[in-house]
């Protein structure tokens, strides 16, 4: 062999050993571990419309909404009679505008008691809400564990199909409507 040629081989003997050290000293790679998949699916979008925890919160805030603006109806009525009669007061001008004043406190009150509410009833419907949430996540996990499930797709996401066909075996949205009504039969706003 030429000279050139032997420092070449050489070289890429040299190479070949250097790059072996290199992935012998590399630390493995982790084996990925071959196992069967047990899929399940939920409906979300279902579990919200059919299972009564879902219904009873609705009907509740259609309730509370209803009692509340009853409440502020009856409070606007009521200041818009002491409006008129104040307007058509025979009394002098100072007596008429420490009335307004009054009247004007009053209205202000009002709007303070509406906004008040209206905050209390958001925060009694988000703790609702996350409880119903936590159980219904619950419910999921303990399914989950008792089947073997080691993945689970939800069919709807924001009222969006995003599984367009599955095998009925696999979804489990009845059983957790079933527990999630068994566990939560009724829910109650928060004091």
């Amino acid at each position: 062999m030429t000279q050139p040629i032997k420092i070449f081989v050489g070289g890429l003997v040299g190479i070949t050993l250097v790059l072996m050290g290199l992935f012998y000293l590399l630390p493995s790679r982790s084996k990925i571990e071959a196992k069967s998949i047990k899929i399940a699916v939920v409906d979300s979008s279902r579990i919200k419309i059919q299972s009564l925890p879902f219904a009873r919160v609705r009907d509740l805030l259609e309730k509370e909404h209803e009692r509340i603006h009853a409440e502020i109806l009856a409070q606007e009525t009521k200041l818009r009679k002491e409006h008129e009669t104040l307007k058509n007061s025979k009394i002098s001008a100072a007596d008429k505008q420490k009335k307004k004043l009054e009247f004007d406190k009053k209205v202000s009150a009002l709007e303070q008691q509406v906004q008040k509410t209206k905050e209390q009833l958001s925060q009694q419907f988000s703790w609702l809400t996350e409880h119903l949430e936590s159980t219904l996540n619950s419910v999921i996990e303990e399914i989950v564990k008792e089947y073997g499930f080691n993945l689970v797709l939800n069919k709807t996401i924001q009222e969006t199909r995003s599984i367009l066909y599955n095998q009925q075996n696999l979804d489990i949205t009845s059983e957790v409507i079933k527990r999630l009504d068994r566990i939560l039969p009724d829910l109650k706003l928060p004091n």
